[in-house]
Order: structure tokens, then C-alpha cells, then sequence
């Protein structure tokens, strides 16, 4: 398993804020490489566990790896009233992340679940890309613990990567779906007796 992102002078560039932005091939290397831990994580330490256990044990993995991680990072909501002034939402209306890598200005928000991630999920994590304006890119790390003749244990990964439209100067979106590949019914089995 290769973990870590091969970079090279194509995956960075300039834009005219002198701020660094990531290409989608770079955000997907990253993922992939999320993906792959994510799934050794969960292969490892079983199905159903609580998402703090992943999540450290992901950050954990991260560190190993030399990359720079943010936990549960606590920031306000921003937003324009009707004459465009910035109104800032307090009063305990707080959003959360739960890992942030910000020398890739880039977030994943991780899920442990019995199914797919829900468009709730991806809205929640549009909603955190939307408030700041030092990350590009976010990622749904979602634990899927579910052993039925349809669905195997898995990881998906779902990629938002965000975008200023030239014109307009609004975020847009793109996104891309990742999967692990499945775990056999045989090993997170009960023998009988």
C-alpha cells in the first residue's frame, strides 16, 4: 500500500490571492491515501465502534505519516445580511471539525454508520467548507459497519473539492465518490457453537 501523495510542481498553483490551491488530482491522492488507512483502521480494530475511537486512531495513523492534524477544531458561523454587511453567529451556534489538515487546506468529517453517507452529511460538510475561507477541499471518512448478504463492511470516502466561479466569484462544488473494497462475511463472523 502506497500512504503517502506523490507531490510535483503540477499538483500546487498560484492564484491571484497568493494563497496555495490544491489540484483535484493532489485532493484525490490525499483521499485515496485517507481511504486506505481508514480501511486498515477498520479491518484491524472491528466493526460498530464509536467515531472518536476512528477518529483518533485515524490521527494517530496521520501523525505517523508526518502530516500536521487539527482536532475538533470550534469556529462560529459567518454570513452577509440583506445589505451585505458580515453578521457573526454566536451564542453557542458553534460548527466543529472533526480532523483538519491544514497544510493541505483540506477537513475530514468522519461518520460511523450502517449505510452509505446520507446528502445531510454532505451538506453538513459544505456547510463547514462555506465558513472558511482556508480550506479547499473536505472529505466524508465514513466507518460503514454493516454485514448483510447486500453490504459489506466498508469505508467511503466522499470528496467535496470547492471552487470560485470566475464571474461570479461563488463556490461551487465537485464531487467524487470513494469506496474500500469489502470485507468478506467470514471475518467479522460469529462461530457458532
Amino acid at each position: 500500500m502506497n500512504v503517502t501523495p506523490e507531490y510535483n510542481d503540477e499538483c500546487i498553483t498560484e492564484t491571484s490571492h497568493h494563497t496555495m490551491e490544491y489540484t483535484k488530482d493532489h485532493v484525490e491522492n490525499i483521499c485515496k491515501m485517507v481511504l486506505d488507512l481508514s480501511a486498515d483502521i477498520l479491518k484491524n480494530v472491528g466493526l460498530y465502534h464509536k467515531e472518536g475511537i476512528y477518529q483518533d486512531l485515524l490521527i494517530h495513523e496521520l501523525n505517523s505519516l508526518h502530516y500536521k492534524t487539527i482536532r475538533e477544531k470550534v469556529f462560529n458561523y459567518t454570513f452577509k445580511d440583506s445589505v451585505g454587511s458580515l453578521i457573526y453567529i454566536g451564542n453557542n451556534q458553534c460548527l466543529r471539525s472533526d480532523i483538519e489538515l491544514p497544510d493541505d487546506h483540506g477537513i475530514l468529517e468522519l461518520k460511523a454508520s450502517t449505510s452509505d453517507a446520507s446528502n445531510d452529511n454532505i451538506w453538513q460538510l459544505r456547510n463547514y467548507l462555506e465558513q472558511r475561507t482556508d480550506l479547499q477541499w473536505g472529505s466524508i471518512v465514513n466507518f460503514i459497519s454493516k454485514c448483510t448478504p447486500k453490504c459489506q463492511p466498508r469505508v467511503q470516502c466522499i470528496i467535496l473539492y470547492k471552487s470560485t466561479h470566475p464571474i461570479t466569484s461563488q463556490n461551487t462544488y465537485s464531487k467524487q465518490v470513494l469506496y474500500s473494497e469489502e470485507y468478506s462475511p467470514e471475518q467479522f463472523a460469529f462461530e457458532e457453537w
